[in-house]
């Protein structure tokens, strides 16, 4: 498995961690899996770990996986956190076109700090995006 999950119960944050090279089809079963494992949680505190992905998808797919992020209902009242290095975000076009289609990511490059910002009271609401 190119992914693993994990639940910490006193803070009540999904960690996903992708480790190496994942395909487009692991992405989508990871997503497929938290929520359907953790998306009654109100509100769904992700932390994504990015900091061993080895990205390989294209463009393409990176941008397809983003907007998929983004039109996901189950992460409607998600607060979502993203972990990469300082100086890289192997997610970069991943989480581009997630917040360009209306979804909110924020950038973390300390585990603490986005675990913080997860369990602070801050509630992060996904703009709304008019589709005319």
């Amino acid at each position: 498995m190119s992914y693993k999950i994990e639940f910490d119960e006193d803070s009540k944050i999904v960690t996903i961690k992708y480790i190496g090279s994942v395909s487009l089809g692991s992405r989508l079963s990871a997503v497929n899996d938290i929520c359907t494992s953790y998306s009654h949680l109100n509100p769904f505190r992700i932390l994504i770990d990015v900091i061993d992905l080895d990205m390989q998808l294209s463009y393409e797919e990176q941008t397809y996986f983003g907007k998929r992020l983004a039109a996901n209902k189950d992460f409607g009242n998600a607060k979502a956190a993203v972990l990469h290095e300082k100086n890289y975000n192997p997610n970069f076009i991943i989480d581009t076109a997630a917040f360009i289609n209306g979804y909110h990511i924020v950038q973390f490059d300390n585990k603490k700090e986005a675990q913080l910002w997860l369990s602070s009271a801050q509630i992060n609401v996904r703009p709304l995006v008019s589709h005319q």
